[in-house]
């Protein structure tokens, strides 16, 4: 099961609010527990574009760092699931659409590489 932080969803939908009319991108921190994946901390990706319709970086601006394990980005149409974009460049283990109006977890859709939808739930930060 995919497990994000308080700070990290809090800090997700900010950030996604701020970005709007705008796409919004993310890199999450996640470290491996026994059976699951927690999602502790967000990363601005380097030169990052954005516009209204998307929202981009290039791969080989990042440095080594094995404990990005996913993405998070925006709609701002508010629809939550992803394009076919986002299923020809996949990043890590799992992709996070935030979907207008960007004010609590309900906004917030996780999935795999392959576009299948991911349960996943919020924690305390430790």
């Amino acid at each position: 099961m995919l497990k994000l932080t308080k700070t990290l969803v809090t800090s997700m939908l900010s950030y996604s609010r701020d970005m709007h009319p705008n796409e919004m991108l993310l890199l999450i921190r996640a470290r491996k527990s026994e059976k699951d994946l927690v999602g502790y901390q967000a990363v601005f990706p380097p030169f990052m574009y954005s516009n209204p319709h998307s929202a981009t970086y290039n791969p080989y601006h990042l440095p080594v760092d094995f404990s990005i394990l996913g993405t998070a980005h925006s709609h701002p149409s508010g629809v939550k699931i992803p394009s076919h974009e986002d299923l020809l460049h996949p990043y890590g283990r799992f992709m996070l659409i935030i979907g207008y109006p960007y004010v609590s977890r309900d906004d917030i859709a996780a999935f795999n590489s392959k576009g299948e939808r991911l349960p996943w739930e919020e924690i305390d930060d430790e």
